[in-house]
């Protein structure tokens, strides 16, 4: 799996990269055009399918620590550092960004006037202290918007409180124990998307749940090919529908089908072409830091580059955009390397800070 967050995340930075700098489709018979603005339409569904691989892993680490014995203090923590040693830079590292690109280059791209609608706005307003506080909490799109340019950071809100929500229901489903933290579904009234977004996680769960059940021998051969097939078919079908227009029904059929081709596949356990070792190593080690910056990244170089008008598509300005996803891959290998790679150290550093110096942790022993 890691080698489709590497391509999920890929397809983000094209999708952001091309509508910044190419201006809106106009009818060509350049299938090759053609073919890169559908591609480009595709980001918001890759966000949709990260969150079916999110809420898979999560939910497989959840039911794990609770069947050995369950410490919301180190679960926390360990989520908290995964998302926070990403996160904090990416902001300090967009806000930078984001200040020359309005205060220095004065570029219409960061005040919003380019037309490209992944970012309408004149940034300025969103790089106040209040909003970095709110994206440092997690309440990106919640209380406040995303951090600067940096827009995407709404999915990773959406991130934490699923990673805070799905662990509150299912110690109460396996223990009739409520949590503090069902409280927090409050949150859903402030921001009814959130809910959306977290039914959308729990493909996920589900995907999980049914791998358990249903990975044997017997559902290898013909007839797991078979249900690849229909899978797959399913799951074209949904991307179509969500192509021609994003929609919560949308969403989650696009989610739902995509969680039954990846269960034929956990099943049937087909062989992984080496030749995408790389790729997936890319994903594991850096896939989230290529998410978490490359938006200010190209939202720069697209105000150096476009004026008050998009360019148009020619091979000069695809080599461009080209140049633009290289370029976010690269600075994401080294963020990552600063970052990511540091993720345990900070989880030990952060746990023994921690460690409680009196009387019982917060944990529930297996049952």
């Amino acid at each position: 799996m890691d080698g489709l967050r590497a391509l999920l995340a890929i397809t983000v930075v094209f999708g952001h990269a091309w509508i910044l700098i190419i201006e809106d489709y106009a009818p060509t018979s350049s299938l090759l055009v053609q073919s890169l603005y559908g591609l480009a339409g595709f980001a918001h569904a890759a966000v949709i399918l990260f969150f079916v691989l999110s809420g898979y892993w999560i939910t497989r680490s959840v039911v794990r620590r609770v069947d050995v014995g369950w410490s919301w203090r180190t679960y926390l923590v360990d989520r908290s550092a995964r998302l926070a040693v990403v996160l904090v830079p990416a902001l300090v590292l967009g806000g930078i960004l984001d200040a020359v690109g309005v205060w220095i280059v004065e570029s219409p791209t960061h005040l919003g006037r380019t037309g490209s609608w992944v970012l309408r706005k004149n940034v300025e307003a969103d790089l106040s202290i209040a909003t970095l506080l709110s994206n440092l909490l997690f309440l990106q799109s919640i209380v406040a918007q995303p951090f600067g340019t940096n827009g995407p950071l709404w999915s990773v809100a959406v991130e934490f409180w699923c990673y805070v929500w799905f662990p509150a229901l299912w110690l109460l489903f396996r223990y009739r124990r409520p949590s503090w933290a069902v409280l927090t579904l409050v949150l859903a009234a402030a921001a009814p998307q959130l809910m959306s977004y977290f039914a959308i996680w729990l493909c996920g769960s589900g995907l999980f749940f049914l791998e358990r059940k249903l990975v044997s021998d017997q559902n290898r051969g013909d007839a797991g090919r078979l249900t690849m097939m229909v899978a797959v078919a399913a799951f074209a079908a949904a991307l179509a529908w969500n192509r021609s227009g994003t929609s919560f029904p949308a969403d989650l059929v696009l989610a739902a089908t995509f969680s039954a081709v990846l269960l034929a596949l956990r099943v049937n356990r087909p062989a992984f072409p080496r030749r995408l070792a790389p790729l997936a190593g890319f994903g594991a080690r850096a896939s989230f830091s290529l998410y978490a910056t490359h938006f200010p990244l190209v939202a720069l170089l697209a105000g150096f580059v476009v004026g008050s008008r998009r360019l148009p598509p020619s091979p000069t300005n695809m080599a461009i955009v080209a140049g633009a996803v290289f370029g976010s891959l690269l600075a994401a290998s080294l963020f990552a390397r600063l970052t990511e790679a540091k993720t345990e150290r900070v989880r030990v550093v952060a746990q023994r800070l921690l460690q409680p110096r009196w009387g019982k942790d917060d944990a529930i022993a297996k049952a």
